[in-house]
């Protein structure tokens, strides 16, 4: 009899996460996003794609007024903001101190004062020290960077009493694609991808937790009002700092931008995940 090969997929999720990391200028989470001006325009940007997408993980949590909710990698308050909104009181986690900024800035705004924020990194994170679990709602809503995945998972599960919910990637979304087109151009290597959402549900399996699944589109559309200003919005993501690699972006941008409403509109579309399960017990 031939022996069983079983796959570890949380090995396979440490070892696409590391390739991707290893990517020649490759930038993120906090790296990128700690300056307040970045992450304020991060913030302001618009998105066409985004509402819908914010109503349908507002439709997914289900969350009333007092309901205690957990989130990681919380950026601006994307999805903060609106659950404080509804009633929810609000844990943001998140490792850029600029997301938090201005997270904390618009929740000042707006004078929602429900939402209590934490600056780190969730495998860093001792919640049953840090913060006051358990929580009715996890959400981690594409901010799953931890390198060993099934124990980031573990924590989140063992934080809920009530339910978790995951959404993540199923292929590349826009801004990856613009990577794998241009960064051996740009910086003479080429751009490895994320790990996707296969290696959360099998990781989940293997824990003995068997998740809802649900595949939904994922439309990219961001406005800009030059193709300078798409270059400067992608610069800083894709470390593209001298005339040599900004005329690179340059070209590209001039070729892909679509005018439309006096706009010039970046567009694309993908798939999505939406990961979640009921806390046993």
């Amino acid at each position: 009899m031939e022996d069983v090969i079983v796959q570890d997929w949380n090995e396979v999720w440490k070892t696409r996460l590391a390739l991707n990391r290893s990517t020649p200028a490759f930038r993120e989470g906090a790296d990128l996003w700690s300056g307040r001006e970045q992450a304020r325009r991060y913030a302001d940007r618009s998105e066409a794609g985004r509402h819908a997408r914010v109503a349908e993980a507002l439709a997914d949590l289900a969350v009333a007024p007092g309901d205690r909710v957990l989130d990681i990698g919380s950026g601006p308050g994307t999805l903060a903001l609106p659950l404080a909104r509804a009633g929810a009181s609000v844990t943001a986690v998140d490792p850029a101190e600029g997301m938090l900024a201005a997270l904390r800035a618009a929740a000042k705004r707006e004078r929602i004062t429900d939402i209590t924020t934490f600056p780190g990194l969730w495998e860093e994170i001792n919640p049953d020290r840090d913060l006051d679990p358990p929580y009715d709602r996890v959400v981690a809503s594409f901010s799953l960077g931890m390198p060993d995945i099934r124990s980031a998972l573990a924590a989140m599960d063992a934080a809920a009493s009530g339910s978790v919910h995951l959404y993540w990637f199923a292929d590349e979304p826009l801004w990856e694609r613009i990577y794998l087109a241009l960064w051996e151009d740009l910086h003479r290597a080429p751009y490895h991808p994320k790990p996707k959402a296969d290696c959360l549900f099998n990781v989940l399996f293997g824990m003995g937790i068997y998740p809802n699944v649900l595949m939904r589109p994922l439309e990219g559309a961001t406005t800009f009002a030059t193709v300078e200003g798409a270059v400067e919005h992608f610069a800083p993501r894709m470390s593209a700092e001298t005339p040599r690699q900004r005329a690179i972006l340059y070209n590209y941008f001039e070729k892909h931008l679509v005018r439309r409403d006096g706009g010039l509109v970046l567009t694309g579309s993908s798939t999505y995940a939406t990961i979640w399960w009921r806390k046993r017990g």
